[in-house]
């Protein structure tokens, strides 16, 4: 499906990627996985255009993470006016890709499901599919096959990635493992180190496919009570825009929450790999982490890097919902400058401090 309705200019196509799957419970099953392209009309007619692939977090997919309807926020938008073609990608879990056994309220981690009783569940519920859902692994597979996808779609031999929060060690460890492949990596408010390095001694993990973030959770807890600037959120009515985007992506989540405003389905995962991943990691790499982010957890992420041309950005009144903030302006111009030549403000290296304006300082540590 094809529309320019972002601008006179920009092209956006939805597309259903074929994959084999490695999820656990849907092992050899034929799926689609939710790809979403946007670029300028002359950048589709290149030969072979610049890709960047942008990897969505552990809640939000791929069309609310970056590319929002909302004013200036999509951050897709941004890149792709910069002369990009940009693909998200949902990974299973996250809607519109399949979300199997998510849609059984029984399958809900018992630590969430008081958020489904009594309007969805009577009362706590075994689940009926006793295992996490998804894990790094099924997770790089798909990876694996959308890129492989696009680089035969556009002629691309390399392809650079974006990555938010749990998107960083999903892009970051397919970067690990495929340096031939990946060109540049721009990673903001990432993860900080699992608690393991290796996958579950048994595999499905024991569990819940399904957890939840309530309206409540995600946009106070999670987001409004680390917003400490004036002007830190130049439109209040983004918090708001995010939600109701989240809703009209997943309908039965929509439906889930108890006080009417619905509830954010996400697959229970098995993570593993972070910290060795980042080790291995030979793309040169951009990393954007807010002052109000988890910073003392979350730049265990930096430290972990063990490549020559890298960059990291404190960025000043910040949390972790950057792209959504004053911040993004900084976001989308430091991106594009990395993705475009490898330097921010003329730098290829170093750690710096970013005030409100953006503008640029050494840090001091």
């Amino acid at each position: 499906m094809q529309s320019a309705a972002d601008s006179q200019d920009l092209v956006s196509t939805d597309r259903f990627v074929t994959h084999i799957s490695t999820v656990p419970a849907t092992a050899g099953q034929t799926v689609g996985l939710f790809v979403r392209e946007k670029a300028l009309a002359s950048t589709l007619q290149q030969k072979a255009p610049p890709v960047v692939i942008m990897v969505h977090g552990g809640f939000a997919t791929s069309t609310v993470a970056y590319d929002l309807q909302y004013k200036d926020y999509s951050f897709m938008a941004a890149l792709a006016r910069a002369g990009f073609d940009v693909f998200a990608l949902s990974h299973t879990g996250y809607a519109p890709s399949p979300q199997p056994l998510m849609d059984d309220p029984c399958n809900v981690d018992r630590e969430f499901q008081h958020e489904l009783i009594p309007h969805v569940l009577g009362g706590p519920a075994a689940p009926r599919h006793p295992f996490k859902l998804v894990s790094s692994r099924s997770e790089w597979d798909e990876l694996a096959t959308v890129v492989g996808f696009i680089r035969k779609l556009r002629g691309a031999e390399r392809v650079s990635f974006v990555g938010w929060s749990t998107g960083t060690p999903r892009a970051g460890g397919f970067a690990a493992m495929h340096p031939e492949i990946v060109d540049k990596l721009v990673m903001f408010g990432p993860s900080p180190f699992f608690a393991s390095e290796t996958p579950p001694t048994q595999m499905p993990e024991p569990g819940s496919p399904s957890i939840l973030q309530s309206r409540e959770f995600l946009l106070h807890r999670r987001w409004q009570d680390h917003v400490h600037c004036e002007g830190q959120l130049e439109d209040p009515a983004i918090c708001d825009e995010v939600w109701k985007a989240l809703m009209a992506v997943d309908p039965v989540g929509a439906t889930w929450g108890k006080d009417g405003r619905g509830i954010m389905r996400a697959p229970n995962r098995m993570n593993f790999g972070w910290r060795d991943s980042l080790a291995k990691i030979k793309s040169p790499t951009l990393m954007l982490l807010g002052e109000y982010d988890n910073y003392a957890k979350r730049i265990e992420a930096w430290n972990g890097l063990r490549l020559e041309q890298k960059l990291f950005i404190k960025v000043a009144c910040s949390s972790h919902f950057m792209q959504f903030e004053h911040a993004r302006h900084l976001l989308y111009r430091a991106t594009v400058e990395w993705l475009q030549d490898g330097v921010v403000n003329g730098m290829t290296r170093g750690e710096f401090h970013a005030d409100q304006r953006g503008e640029l300082k050494p840090l001091m540590v």
